[in-house]
């Protein structure tokens, strides 16, 4: 069942809109890695030490993945539910954002030293 197709403009506008936002998530991510990069640099020239700059560039890395990863999810929500709302597609839908939720609790974790639902950092 395709709910736009009696729009092709209208489809191809969504179309559009979602693979605009798979271009961000990419172009933040590369960002994020030019930025780590730069940070590290930084954080060397100021004489901290290896584990510091190793913990700055992976907070600054997995930042930019947490972002990316929730434009990546709202793109596919546009594609199938928007574009082709099937019980495959759905389904498909459901377990992305499985696996994409968990690597944002996962970066978080790892970036923030706690879990999405905690108020204290381990």
């Amino acid at each position: 069942m395709d709910p736009l197709f009696s729009f092709p403009k209208l489809t191809f506008i969504v179309e559009s809109i979602s693979f605009t936002l798979e271009i961000i998530a990419v172009v933040i991510i590369f960002l994020a890695i030019i930025a780590a990069l730069t940070n590290i640099v930084r954080h060397r020239l100021k004489h901290e030490t290896t584990q510091e700059c190793i913990d700055a560039f992976k907070r600054t890395v997995g930042k930019g993945i947490q972002v990316a990863l929730e434009l990546l999810i709202a793109a596919d929500i546009i594609n199938t539910v928007v574009l082709s709302a099937t019980l495959e597609n759905v389904t498909v839908l459901a377990i992305l954002v499985l696996i994409r939720t968990f690597l944002s609790w996962t970066l978080m974790f790892e970036t923030e030293g706690k879990w999405p639902w905690s108020k204290k950092s381990y």
